[in-house]
């Protein structure tokens, strides 16, 4: 008997424990929740307000707004301010498998939710169920309903959206996909298939890591491709930004041009953090980029002249395609050189500015003989063994093309003129 009540009161000192971590689960999220404003009160770019929280002993169901004062810069009076609204309903019971389970559905205020009523014909949702793990990650499915526009000209179609986020305090990573995007305006038709939305982020508060867009099948009114992929990255090394956008389709066909994988980087290398910091802060506070204040140029003029003095590149590290009789490979950079001057001094391009690109063609690649002729005539390519190539670089005022050189400061003022008027307006 006493072995009885020993096991009765041992596994109700267990149950008790288990209510009662429940318990102070749920009241940590209240906490939590309701401190939300506060913690986003000096952030410039999202603030939430008016938390709605009703806690009952192990679950609780409220709303806030998330709001985004500038979400992008203001233009012709018209302003920047995005408003959501997110609705949920949280089970703090403790379970084997997740601290806490979440429903929640994401609208737009009611300026935004007006907007897409007229635009859409109805206020699109986004909505979900996820799980809290005990290590504080948290996981959700995501629901984009249907957004459909038809008229009598024009016409949007998107199916929903449908994917999984997984998040904590730094890292985020999301995947959507949508079946079908059909739009018709004024005759012209843009139909994809089999989309797919990927994030991957190391560092979610500065948005560091890969963003994906992919592509099945695509058609337009005067061409058609199939398995595009997009990718960007972004990157910080020492204090500079370093962003890369890769392109890649299998098959590309534009009127009697057949094109297969096509493949293309561009690249932006060293950007300088601060630099771009600033100027982007001084883009979204802007009153109206039309329309910019004496300070808002002088603001803005310091942070470009910051990002040229320090020096940065951008290019093209591989362009490639096939076509039916032969291949194309190029590649094109540009480099601003760091500033050896004054803070004030001038930009001389001259100086500054040196570049380098190259661009082969092997086979026919859909040229005749007649252009072929051409453009060694012109002095456009040369002859290679396996079909043309043409090259330039740029250095020290020095325009070298396909070997032959040529002196152009004197076309260079023109260009030093409007960059220097931008850094001291």
């Amino acid at each position: 008997m006493k072995k009885i009540i020993g096991l009765i009161a041992l596994v109700g000192l267990l149950v008790a424990v288990w209510l009662g971590a429940s318990f102070y689960s749920a009241r940590t999220t209240a906490n939590y929740i309701s401190s939300l404003p506060e913690l986003y009160k000096q952030n410039n770019y999202m603030h939430i307000k008016t938390v709605e929280h009703q806690q009952s002993a192990f679950s609780s169901v409220g709303k806030f707004e998330i709001r985004y004062p500038n979400l992008f810069p203001a233009a012709d009076g018209v302003s920047g301010a995005i408003g959501l609204i997110i609705d949920y309903k949280i089970n703090n019971l403790l379970l084997p498998s997740s601290a806490g389970r979440i429903e929640w559905k994401l609208t737009g205020d009611e300026a935004i939710d007006a907007e897409l009523k007229k635009l859409m014909g109805q206020g699109a949702a986004v909505h979900g169920k996820g799980i809290i793990h005990y290590n504080g990650e948290r996981q959700s499915s995501i629901e984009l309903s249907e957004l459909l526009f038809k008229d009598s000209t024009n016409s949007f179609q998107l199916t929903p959206l449908k994917g999984m986020a997984t998040w904590d305090n730094q890292k985020l990573n999301l995947q959507l996909n949508a079946d079908h995007l059909n739009i018709r305006a004024d005759k012209h038709v843009t139909d994809w298939r089999g989309i797919s939305i990927g994030v991957n982020l190391s560092d979610r508060i500065q948005g560091l890591g890969t963003y994906s867009f992919n592509i099945s099948q695509g058609k337009s009114d005067i061409s058609t491709f199939e398995d595009m992929k997009l990718k960007k990255t972004i990157s910080l090394a020492n204090d500079r930004f370093n962003i890369a956008i890769a392109q890649t389709i299998k098959a590309f066909v534009f009127e009697k041009i057949k094109l297969s994988d096509m493949s293309q980087e561009f690249v932006l290398r060293d950007l300088d953090k601060d630099s771009i910091t600033a100027l982007q802060t001084s883009l979204r506070d802007a009153k109206d980029v039309n329309q910019l204040t004496p300070v808002e140029r002088s603001q803005i003029a310091k942070s470009l002249r910051g990002l040229l003095d320090k020096g940065f590149s951008v290019g093209f590290p591989s362009i490639s395609a096939k076509l039916e009789d032969g291949t194309i490979q190029g590649n094109v950079n540009i480099e601003i050189l760091k500033s050896e001057g004054s803070a004030d001094a001038p930009f001389v391009s001259a100086q500054r500015l040196r570049a380098l690109g190259e661009l082969s063609v092997n086979g026919k690649a859909g040229l005749d003989d007649t252009q072929r002729s051409t453009a060694l005539m012109l002095g456009l390519a040369t002859a290679t063994p396996e079909g043309l190539k043409a090259s330039f670089e740029f250095a020290k005022g020095v325009l070298t093309v396909n070997g032959k050189s040529h002196q152009v400061n004197q076309y260079l003022g023109g260009a030093d003129s409007m960059i220097n008027s931008a850094l001291n307006p």
